[in-house]
């Protein structure tokens, strides 16, 4: 069975490629794995594969479950593969990125940013390339802390690695299968902030247990959350990050409720800053929920900016109900500049959608 595995790599002719050591009897190590190499789950798969091969060596009838097994984890394997030399064929180092001058906020603001990533590659431009787009956004705009939605395990990797030792990340994935799953992580500032307390929630009827959904949901949607300290002033706020389900419109309505509920918790400590994709435009039912109880940046914003947050690499220029990526604030937040960021280099955007920043005054 170990065999079957290696003439798959052997055939494609990628052995080398994955760095794969030299088996000692029935264990597999991989002391480096690649997330461009090979995917975190068929790795798992595969090593649970052994060591259920191990337990069942005794049993009578695992011949059959054995043979399932290895057809799974051959599926599994060479989408990997394909997955992999996919994203290898895409990826264009852009250089040095230069783009607009973020701009300067107020001694006493607070910059949030709300990005979504978009998690796979594209024809429009692969992570590995639109990653030097976003991060220099991100470098460039200094957010105090931002929100990001559609975060894979390689867009995470990408972003903990570029910014070490600058920003700090909370937040789990939505899925235990790590293939699968999407981060909405908060990043806070190292330096200027204490983490006071945080956690995830997921938008179903059960929000305190983890992977569940409800609602009609396509997928598990969750909400990450992390109150933060100013080391300096001592102000505290909590920065509060979701994504909302994309199908219906009835979902993120219930998925909003959820949400809300635990910023009216979260709100008798300290100020509440939402960011997210709500995937909703400013006339649905679920902004009108959310905006009931919360105030949209931009409406209030001394500098604003309108316009599409979605805008699907430029092919959508404007949309009669405008965003679906909000910042909102629970009452008596002084709101000083709302942006929406479109910056490109080369012709790639960092994302299908357009990341936005408010300056607030806590």
């Amino acid at each position: 069975m170990h065999f079957f595995f290696f003439v798959i790599l052997y055939k494609l002719n990628i052995t080398s490629m994955l760095n794969l050591p030299k088996r000692k009897k029935d264990t597999l190590i991989l002391m480096k794995i690649d997330a461009d190499k090979l995917t975190n789950l068929t790795y798992k798969l595969y090593i649970y594969y052994i060591n259920v091969q191990k337990g069942w060596k005794t049993m009578k009838k695992r011949g059959r479950i054995i043979k399932i097994v290895s057809v799974i984890l051959s599926i599994a394997l060479v989408i990997s593969i394909g997955a992999v030399m996919y994203s290898n064929s895409t990826k264009i180092d852009l250089g040095e990125v230069t783009i607009e001058e973020a701009p300067q906020k107020s001694e006493n603001a607070t910059r949030i940013m709300s990005f979504n990533l978009r998690c796979v590659d594209d024809k429009e431009g692969s992570v590995y390339t639109r990653s030097q787009i976003a991060t220099k956004i991100i470098d460039l705009y200094a957010p105090d802390s931002f929100g990001i939605q559609e975060a894979t395990p390689k867009w995470i990797a990408i972003l903990d690695e570029e910014f070490e030792g600058k920003y700090a990340r909370v937040g789990e994935g939505r899925s235990p299968i790590e293939l699968f799953t999407e981060y909405s992580a908060v990043y806070y500032r190292k330096d200027k902030f204490n983490l006071i307390d945080s956690g995830t929630i997921w938008l179903s009827e059960t929000p305190e247990k983890k992977y569940t959904k409800s609602f009609d949901s396509k997928h598990n949607r969750i909400a990450t959350w992390a109150v933060l300290e100013d080391k300096e002033t001592g102000i505290r706020y909590t920065h509060i990050n979701t994504h909302l389900d994309h199908v219906l419109e009835s979902t993120r309505v219930e998925q909003s409720k959820v949400l809300l509920n635990k910023i009216s918790e979260l709100k008798n400590e300290t100020t509440v800053i939402c960011t997210g994709d709500f995937n909703t435009y400013e006339t649905a039912e679920a902004y009108s929920v959310m905006s009931k109880s919360m105030t949209d940046t931009k409406l209030v914003a001394k500098n604003s900016d309108t316009g599409i947050t979605f805008h699907k690499y430029g092919t959508i220029t404007e949309h009669k109900d405008g965003a679906i990526d909000f910042i909102f604030t629970t009452e008596g937040v002084e709101v000083d500049t709302y942006k929406i960021i479109r910056d490109t280099f080369k012709g790639y955007y960092p994302s299908d959608h357009y990341p936005v920043v408010a300056d607030v005054i806590l």
